[in-house]
């Protein structure tokens, strides 16, 4: 079976992911699963679609019935970069961490090729 996307994750995507409870855990990977392997993201919006610059229309959250949300970039070859997670009552906090991280994490390694800021233009795909 091939994989529609690639996804990684930062480690404070990795250490939100932990703090969750076993049963949180089990609902994220399963969201993530039906990303990885049918391309569905179910319900998302562009947080970043008013700014400017690098930052316009690449973090995007995924939100979840129960409040809880997670911050994502999508960039070159079908990636998708988990940034961090969040609740929707720390939402305008988390969306301003989640679009730090992505500045901090512009710059990645990709099957052997850098992705950097200056060379992620492909935006045919909105995740």
């Amino acid at each position: 079976m091939t994989e529609c996307y690639r996804i990684l994750e930062t480690e404070e995507f990795k250490e939100w992911l932990l703090s969750e409870s076993p049963r949180s855990r089990y609902q994220i990977e399963s969201r993530l699963k039906n990303i990885r392997l049918d391309g569905h993201f179910g319900t998302k919006n562009n947080v970043s679609k008013k700014d400017k610059g690098e930052l316009k229309d690449r973090v995007w959250e995924l939100k979840f019935n129960d409040g809880r949300r997670i911050y994502y970039s999508y960039f070159a070859e079908q990636n998708i970069l988990l940034l961090l997670g969040g609740n929707k009552n720390g939402q305008t906090k988390d969306i301003t961490k989640a679009k730090s991280i992505f500045l901090k994490s512009f710059e990645v390694e990709v099957k052997g090729k850098s992705y950097e800021k200056k060379t992620t233009k492909d935006r045919s795909r909105s995740p």
